[in-house]
């Protein structure tokens, strides 16, 4: 039996360019290379016929049940549509090209809905980082009180709580405010769409 050939690419897309990660997949497909697993920005593919397959990736709440969740694969199964794999919050969906595209050219509605699912992630995403050093700054705060006696361990605690809180800034300025504000646009955009072709 003729063993198939296996390509494992690396690629980086934020969770904003989700669009661009489809299209990479899709291209990918035409070329005869087919999805078969997915990590933090590896992909495994194996040659296949070209174009014989198309991707979409679609965010599963981490809120719902195992039930809607299985309810929610049996129905992608019933409709011809298997999942290839999994990372994080994100399902990666595979579907025979002669069955026709995921959407319609024109569904907006689905688009707004996909755009918003992350875009509401990223918030969550950005309120919890907040939480997060919001605690260790208070910990450590309370760390550099009890040992005010301490100088050598207070200097300590005061410069890990203003290297936490310097960090946690430029993170958020640089990484996760970008990507919110570029997931907000698109869904201004496609709320705009909406609202034309009323």
């Amino acid at each position: 039996m003729e063993k198939k050939e296996i390509k494992k690419l690396w690629r980086f897309y934020s969770i904003a360019d989700y669009e661009k990660e489809e299209a990479f997949l899709n291209e990918m497909a035409r070329a005869g290379w087919n999805l078969t697993a997915v990590g933090f920005c590896r992909y495994i593919f194996r040659r296949g016929n070209e174009g014989e397959y198309i991707y979409k990736l679609d965010m599963v709440e981490r809120t719902e049940s195992d039930e809607v969740k299985e309810s929610y694969f049996n129905f992608l199964t019933e409709c011809g549509i298997r999942v290839v794999g999994e990372f994080k919050d994100w399902i990666y969906l595979q579907k025979r090209a002669s069955d026709g595209p995921f959407d319609t050219k024109n569904d907006t509605y689905a688009k707004l809905r996909q755009v918003n699912k992350v875009y509401s992630f990223s918030l969550r995403t950005v309120c919890n980082l907040l939480r997060l050093f919001a605690c260790v700054i208070i910990v450590l705060s309370i760390v550099q009180a009890l040992m005010s006696n301490n100088v050598t361990v207070a200097e300590f605690c005061g410069g890990i709580i203003l290297s936490v809180a310097v960090s946690s800034l430029i993170a958020l300025a640089i990484i996760w405010v970008p990507i919110v504000n570029k997931l907000r646009r698109k869904v201004n955009k496609l709320i705009d769409d909406i609202g034309v072709n009323l």
